[in-house]
């Protein structure tokens, strides 16, 4: 491989391994894992942010939405989300049942619901349909999280969660771009909205994705039985990673992990980061205000669905090149500020309302994509500061998604369009992360984690740790780990 090759390679997506046998096993490890996490995110955003769509494209008057209707349906799809994670956060923690099942159990589940939304008479039925998909869409997000940090190494966590996070950006991109198609070609057709049509066709995009994490995704290095991993792949997957007990859980195992987890200040500090951070940071896309301004603008139903897909290029963009950033620097916590300007930079904007012509609305809300940067990178922290305990960092993982209380009372869609109340509390709750953020740097330095430690590997005689760290008799000449050459003889575990 050429030094540009490499390099190139290293900026954009990590430092490729030396070892051909580790290298390979990595590439089918991101076509199989991250085909299929990417898919099913896509699948899981498409079906949520098609009811915005819907809504703002017919639904609202042909289901009967009124008054604050549709902030209940949203408040009550989070109320089901936040529910829903506990049991997926100690399922896939647990041992007992592998992902490969769970996962896509849970698609077929939320896939059902999302046919019968096409179908709903009033905004109860619509209630109750969002609430029980809630509960298995709650899966996906922070579940992805744990699996990607359960597979990956730290310096490959980064980019890979940063495109995870973005195939939620694509559903969003391809719901509009899909309700714009549906609205021009089906709108009335068999005696059918196109609204309807919408939820019909993620209901048929959803089901042959589940049937493919069925067949191929492979569960967790411990448990897999992965066709498409050789033994040697399987046994490669362990030592390539630092060493955790794994155990299926118990009552016993499961309280000392409690007690670990609400000793330590990493399940406050991270759950209170992003449960900040993804109501302020997130605005612009999760309280669909660039939507709803178009309607009231008097953008066309077509307009309404294709001109967001602007903001969400730039969430796209941003995520994965601030992701980018902070890889390089190995500083997690240089994007929480960034975000902030950004959003501050909106919600101030937007706070002066009568003084914005149409292009600064459009800027407005464009720059509110950088607040999306957090989904890889905040996770990612979490991920590599918890790898001491799996169901601590799974509960962490899930944690981190609580906000249920925010909608009701900052973004109620009767204020819609302004929001002057939503951004007002987009600035304080926006400062609030940035500070949380730095108390995580702070106890990182001052109170760290017992991580664990790396395995030890012999290389040629010589041991060492994946730190490059020597260990014994000899002395290694790299202490970058991806130059030691040689072939693996003996695995110890410290």
């Amino acid at each position: 491989m050429g030094k540009l090759q490499v390099k190139l390679e290293t900026f954009f997506w990590g430092k490729p391994p030396s070892d051909p046998k580790e290298r390979r096993l990595l590439l089918k490890l991101d076509l199989v894992i991250l085909s299929y996490v990417c898919l099913s995110y896509f699948s899981n955003y498409l079906d949520r942010a098609n009811l915005a769509n819907a809504y703002t494209t017919g639904m609202k008057e042909d289901v009967g939405f009124k008054g604050n209707d549709y902030t209940y349906a949203n408040s009550l799809f989070t109320a089901g989300y936040v529910i829903g994670q506990w049991p997926s956060a100690l399922i896939l923690s647990s041992g007992r049942i592998s992902p490969r099942f769970w996962f896509p159990f849970c698609m077929v589940a939320w896939g059902l619901c999302t046919l019968g939304t096409a179908w709903a008479k009033t905004p109860h039925q619509v209630w109750g349909i969002r609430f029980t998909q809630a509960l298995f869409e709650a899966s996906t997000f922070s579940g992805t999280h744990y699996i990607l940090g359960s597979w990956y190494k730290d310096r490959e966590l980064g980019k890979r969660s940063a495109v995870f996070a973005t195939a939620a950006q694509m559903g969003t991109l391809f719901s509009g771009i899909m309700q714009g198609g549906i609205i021009s070609n089906l709108d009335g057709k068999n005696g059918m909205a196109g609204w309807q049509y919408l939820f019909i066709v993620d209901f048929a995009i959803t089901i042959p994705i589940a049937i493919y994490g069925f067949l191929m995704f492979p569960g967790t290095p411990h448990t897999t039985k992965a066709f498409w991993l050789t033994e040697e792949e399987r046994e490669m997957c362990l030592r390539r990673l630092p060493h955790v007990e794994h155990v299926k859980m118990t009552p016993s195992t499961l309280g000392r992990s409690i007690k670990k987890l609400l000793g330590s200040w990493r399940w406050y500090l991270f759950t209170s980061l992003f449960m900040l951070s993804a109501t302020s940071f997130e605005k612009v896309g999760v309280y669909t205000e660039f939507n709803l301004w178009l309607k009231s603008a008097g953008y066309t139903k077509q307009q309404i669905s294709y001109y967001p897909s602007i903001f969400t290029a730039m969430a796209i963009v941003s995520t994965y090149v601030l992701t980018l950033i902070s890889d390089e620097t190995r500083n997690r916590f240089i994007i929480n500020p960034i975000m902030f300007i950004a959003v501050f930079i909106s919600s101030v904007m937007l706070l002066n309302w009568d003084h914005l012509n149409k292009g600064a609305h459009f800027f407005a809300y464009i720059i509110g994509g950088l607040g999306y940067a957090g989904q890889a990178s905040n996770f990612a922290w979490a991920n590599e500061l918890c790898r001491d305990d799996d169901v601590l960092r799974s509960i962490t993982l899930f944690s981190m998604n609580w906000n249920l209380w925010y909608q009701i009372v900052a973004w109620p869609v009767v204020e819609a369009p302004r929001f002057r109340n939503g951004q007002i509390a987009t600035l304080v709750t926006g400062a609030a992360s940035v500070f949380v953020a730095v108390a995580i740097l702070y106890c990182s330095k001052r109170y760290p984690p017992d991580l664990p430690q790396a395995e030890i590997v012999e290389f040629d005689g010589r041991l060492t740790d994946v730190t490059g760290t020597p260990h014994g008799e000899g002395d290694v000449e790299s202490k970058d780990p991806e130059n030691l050459h040689g072939a693996i003889s003996t695995v110890k575990h410290v």
